[in-house]
């Protein structure tokens, strides 16, 4: 009973053995002139060569290729590819969409609510209706109380022992009930340092990501300048300025008016000194630096 599975087992390593031996038999690739039956060429071959030369010439035209679609203009033309320009003109123009259609929210119902006021279809104010019934103020409800006595306290305090001008933090009280928008989500890689020379922060985040506007205002200054590359500075309400440096794209011009939270620049690499992409940003303050990270959170 054993010998057939000993017979089969041999049978299968004879195949492979005959297999080995055609891939190594040799044979002689030679080149004849016609007329004189001169040897000019003679090559010896075996058929594992063969398999393993054509191989490699097959993956060496695979890189070849690849190599010219990669690094040559030919890439433009194959379907479905956009270069960078594309990407970023398709990005700018999504963002400008965006922003139109929420412009368009905002007319559609301001236009509404003055329909609406004009036809007298707006209910009477809740506030208006009470007033008849609220209670006169006595002369004992405009007698300042204990806690508006403790609050004077503490102003006149702060205000005996502060040593700055006026008795309190101006900017402080300037910027107070100031909204503002961050500009970019990212890592603050750079801080605020008025003693080196560093009026503002470094903010790295994604490539290619919107730069929005931390308040209302006007565009003043949308230029290129060597070390910062391509500026945009906004002029805001209460003697407030910002400003966006190494940006990659600029997209609001000088004049133009912009909202808070409105994208206007794309995050870039743009100028001498700069190191990777990020966002250089600064707040000013009747020309006095601010440090951006004491009003809003970039992280």
């Amino acid at each position: 009973m054993p010998i057939a599975p000993a017979r089969k087992e041999g049978e299968g390593r004879g195949a492979k053995r005959r297999l080995l031996r055609k891939l190594r038999d040799r044979y002689r690739l030679m080149l004849i002139n016609d007329s004189t039956f001169e040897e000019r060429f003679s090559m010896r071959l075996n058929r594992l060569n063969v398999l393993l030369l054509g191989t490699a010439a097959f993956l060496l035209y695979g890189a070849f290729v690849t190599a010219v679609i990669v690094y040559t203009p030919l890439k433009r033309y194959i379907p479905g590819y956009a270069d960078q320009e594309t990407k970023r003109n398709a990005y700018r123009s999504l963002l400008l969409a965006d922003s139109l259609e929420r412009n368009i929210q905002e007319r559609d119902l301001y236009i509404a609510n003055l329909r609406a006021v004009l036809s007298g279809e707006l209910p009477a104010d809740s506030a208006a209706l009470l007033a008849p019934l609220a209670k006169k103020p006595t002369v004992e409800d405009l007698e300042p109380g204990v806690s508006d006595s403790m609050l004077r306290e503490r102003v006149a305090r702060e205000e005996a022992f502060s040593v700055k001008e006026g008795g309190v933090d101006n900017e402080r009280r300037e910027l107070a009930g100031v909204f503002f928008f961050p500009p970019l989500r990212g890592i603050v890689t750079s801080r605020f340092e008025r003693s080196k020379g560093h009026f503002g922060i470094d903010i790295v985040a994604k490539a290619d990501a919107a730069v929005k506007a931390c308040l209302s205002g006007t565009v003043t200054l949308a230029s290129w300048t060597t070390d910062a590359g391509h500026v945009l500075q906004i002029q805001h309400a209460n003697d407030l300025v910002s400003v966006y440096k190494h940006n990659s794209v600029l997209l609001k011009k000088v004049g133009d008016k912009v909202k808070a939270g409105e994208a206007i620049a794309i995050v870039g690499s743009s100028g001498e000194l700069t190191t990777g992409p990020h966002l250089h940003f600064e707040l000013w303050l009747s020309g006095e630096p601010l440090d951006p990270q004491a009003y809003m959170v970039f992280e």
